[in-house]
């Protein structure tokens, strides 16, 4: 795990609405594993391995999560990144901020997962990307929210 005490993610007005302020992901309920085979966007040495891991999971998911949806959450160590990323870099007016108390996870059964820990090159490198993931592979527990906070544009 990153050694920084809190995490980030930003979600834009109408995302925090739909979900009722929950940190939903996208494949709520669906384990966090995913397989891949040959013929699909993998690539040699990218930290892919052949059937169905965690690892796969991560990779695919960090790299598109629309086109690869998972029961991950991604989030960041780095504020301003998750700022941007609640207003989708000013597409939106206003989003949400959650800030993530890294200390709780694990007493929330909460797993976090590093991704450049897993991927050989990360696809935003320098958001230092953290997937969590709950015991219920559903939301997240709202106990690991300090703070939510309202950005805009």
């Amino acid at each position: 795990m990153s050694a920084e005490r809190y995490l980030y993610r930003g979600v834009n007005a109408d995302l925090y609405a739909e979900t009722y302020g929950q940190l939903e992901p996208k494949a709520s309920g669906q384990m966090f594993k995913r397989p891949v085979y040959y013929g699909e966007k993998v690539f040699y040495g990218d930290g892919t391995t052949y059937g169905e891991s965690e690892a796969n999971a991560v990779i695919m998911h960090q790299r598109n999560s629309s086109a690869y949806p998972s029961a991950g959450v991604s989030t960041t160590p780095i504020l301003e990144n998750a700022k941007s990323f609640a207003t989708h870099h000013g597409k939106y007016p206003r989003g949400y901020v959650y800030k993530i108390d890294t200390e709780l996870l694990e007493e929330a059964g909460v797993k976090a997962y590093p991704v450049g820990d897993y991927a050989v090159q990360p696809a935003i490198p320098g958001d230092r990307e953290v997937i969590l993931v709950a015991e219920s592979c559903g939301a997240l527990p709202q106990k690991i929210v300090v703070e939510v906070i309202e950005v805009a544009t």
